[in-house]
């Protein structure tokens, strides 16, 4: 599996771990974007990106505002070369300190963003969107035609 993560807001050099299904892929400063890949992978796959060594005294606070944070903002995922897109928000932040975020893609407190998606990518994207939005009873039918037109692409680039 070939995973590429884009961040953004990158303020004052975050640290992030990658790791899927409990396999460590990256563990160091948050660039804006990291491509890793993962083999023998198959089925139900977990993704955890964790923001660690934060301590309190990098998150500035003045007059009750926060003016200065070490944080970063999870902009993309991509598997594949498929994008989650909105299926991003199908994700939970739990911080260290015991919160739980849904659909939370700031990484503000040390914690754990999570993500499970199965393999091949490409059918989840589609069914789940099928579920969420029950607007696309055809998913199967559009997913092998995805998949036939990948190939002929695939095809073309190499030539």
């Amino acid at each position: 599996m070939k995973l590429k993560l884009e961040f953004d807001n990158i303020v004052d050099r975050p640290c992030c771990s990658v790791t899927v299904n409990q396999q460590q892929l990256y563990r160091g400063e948050v660039r804006p974007e990291l491509t890793l890949f993962s083999k023998d992978l198959t089925d139900r796959v977990e993704l955890k990106i964790t923001h660690y060594d934060k301590k309190p005294e990098e998150t500035v606070v003045v007059d009750g505002k926060i003016v200065q944070d070490r944080s970063f903002t999870l902009e993309k995922i991509i598997v594949d070369n498929y994008s989650f897109d909105e299926l991003i928000w199908e994700s939970k932040f739990y911080a260290d300190t015991g919160e739980v975020y849904p659909s939370c893609l700031f990484f503000g407190p040390n914690g754990n963003f999570v993500i499970d998606f199965q393999l091949p990518v490409l059918p989840w994207i589609l069914k789940t969107r099928h579920q969420k939005n029950n607007n696309d009873p055809n998913w199967e039918q559009d997913y092998n035609y995805y998949e036939q037109a990948c190939q002929l692409l695939s095809q073309i680039s190499n030539k």
